[in-house]
């Protein structure tokens, strides 16, 4: 009986370790993930609030330029991140957790711009592209061999640039481009989808560092799974689509 009892205690010091450990790390991009206020807000947020509910953790969630957050996913163990596309050159870099969101991103231009044509993902080649450094448009065009990048560290910067004129494509999720030129006062009539990147047009995710706790990681899969089938997730994801 000590021995079990020990042998208990054990175990809850461990799993007592790992939740101080834990941390959770994301970047401004409403309205699935953002700060107001000081406090984390989003789809996203609130499907991975959920998830951590149910484990029954707690954790910060710390918002960084998406750089940052993507290397401490990478470096830092029980370190999880979101929203992330899942593509095959993300594949092995992370433990994945599972979907957080549906997205679908396009190139936008001026709808001014008559000169701007794209037929195929080939046609884009001939014009400058602002996207956000390591971010998934990035990764994933650079992956294709596009070369003609204007690179910044936050997604607003791109599209104000889109809107002055000083780059012809910013490749983007349409339901947070939407609401960020809106939150920024730009009027989104000047900016029009030209062309879908139907690659990038699935789904984000939540993952881990690869070096996280094996437990920490099965106990996150298996509290996904458990809002996924008890409402709480398509409650939180039709709450936002009526808002959009």
């Amino acid at each position: 009986m000590r021995i079990l009892l020990a042998t208990l205690t054990i175990i809850a010091f461990v799993g007592q370790a790992c939740a101080s450990d834990l941390l959770i790390v994301t970047e401004e991009l409403p309205p699935y993930n953002y700060e107001e206020d000081g406090v984390a807000r989003g789809m996203s947020t609130e499907v991975v609030q959920a998830v951590l509910a149910e484990t029954g953790l707690e954790a910060d969630i710390v918002f960084y330029p998406w750089a940052r957050s993507y290397l401490m996913a990478q470096t830092r163990k029980n370190t999880l991140i979101y929203s992330m596309a899942r593509i095959p050159e993300r594949e092995e870099l992370f433990e994945w957790v599972g979907i957080v969101c549906p997205i679908t991103t396009s190139f936008f231009k001026l709808a001014s711009n008559d000169k701007i044509k794209i037929n195929s993902l080939d046609d884009a080649r001939a014009y400058l592209i602002g996207v956000t450094l390591k971010n998934v448009n990035h990764i994933y065009l650079e992956g294709k061999g596009f070369t003609k990048f204007e690179l910044e560290s936050q997604d607003l910067i791109n599209m104000r640039k889109l809107a002055h004129g000083r780059i012809d494509l910013v490749p983007f999720d349409e339901a947070s481009f939407y609401y960020q030129v809106r939150r920024d006062g730009m009027n989104p009539e000047i900016f029009e989808p030209v062309y879908r990147l139907d690659d990038l047009s699935k789904f984000l995710y939540m993952a881990f560092s690869k070096n996280s706790d094996p437990d920490l990681v099965e106990k996150f899969r298996l509290a996904l799974t458990t809002i996924q089938e008890n409402g709480v997730y398509d409650g939180i994801v039709a709450r936002y689509q009526l808002m959009n």
